[in-house]
């Protein structure tokens, strides 16, 4: 399949450039994700004669700068994705389902758009970026969620990530890297109903709720000396150095504490980890 592409660079002067871009892409394997709970699991299904591409046509505008001695580097993005063929479960369904997943998927289309940040300083003893994406997905189907736009289940509206590394005497190294995520987008149950003594959940708006948002840092200290040889490396980390549990897993259960009310359950994987490794480079 064609996909046509287009992209336009225009320098207002040596330190400061405008561009701008076009670009259609298809998409033959489709994945799905489990929409009733914060679950990492995807079902995938290929293009057929029942289930179309996806195809995508998307629109972007840009700034760069430098500064004049280029220590400093600034970009800024903005852009809009129009998608066709868009996938997602009927509702009341998912990916257990059924066996033949065209019975249990609906197609119709999305909209993806928002702008990046970007600033980085790239000389001296303290270098490191920041990075920022602001943004919305969201999907259309007809028979979904009554036929309205609602939040897609890769929708993250805030992405940020600051990373800074800083040279010390005696070839020491230390780095910090800090992200912060928007939580991801699930259908929480509204109502629920006790049939044949089986709690059956009611589900009125599709990815009407967020799971808590996802942040943890990550610090090194990296110890460098070069041999005759070879270079040998100490490393040093700590990885999710403030202890943050975040949601791997959110599932929904009854709550013994209001038998008429339900309650949210995460799953966590990872405290703190620590690491050591040594490299020898030849």
């Amino acid at each position: 399949m064609l996909e046509p592409r287009a992209s336009l660079n225009y320098s207002i002067d040596r330190n400061q450039s405008i561009k701008a871009g076009y670009s259609r892409t298809s998409q033959n394997i489709h994945a799905l994700r489990v929409q009733n709970m914060s679950l990492p699991m995807d079902r995938y299904t290929m293009s057929s004669n029942i289930v179309k591409p996806q195809t995508a046509d998307q629109f972007s505008l840009g700034y760069v700068a430098l500064t004049g001695n280029q220590v400093y580097e600034f970009s800024a993005e903005g852009y809009y994705k129009s998608i066709r063929n868009v996938l997602d479960y009927k509702d009341g369904k998912s990916f257990n389902s059924e066996i033949e997943i065209e019975r249990i998927i609906l197609a119709g289309k999305g909209r993806s758009y928002g702008m990046e940040m970007y600033g980085r300083k790239n000389t001296g003893l303290f270098t490191g970026w920041v990075s920022y994406t602001l943004s919305w997905s969201d999907n259309r189907i007809p028979g979904i969620n009554e036929g309205r736009w609602y939040t897609a289940g890769n929708d993250r509206r805030h992405d940020l990530s600051v990373v800074g590394m800083y040279e010390l005497p005696r070839g020491w190294q230390m780095a910090a890297t800090w992200v912060y995520n928007t939580g991801q987008a699930l259908t929480a149950p509204s109502a629920k109903y006790v049939v044949n003594g089986e709690t059956v959940y009611y589900y009125a708006e599709r990815n009407g709720y967020r799971a808590p948002a996802y942040h943890r840092l990550d610090v090194s200290a990296t110890h460098t000396k070069v041999k005759k040889r070879y270079t040998r490396e100490w490393s040093f980390g700590l990885y999710n150095a403030y202890g943050r549990y975040n949601p791997f897993i959110i599932s929904f259960e009854d709550d013994d504490s209001k038998p008429s009310g339900s309650k949210a359950v995460q799953t966590s994987l990872f405290g703190v980890i620590p690491s050591v490794t040594y490299t020898i480079k030849f």
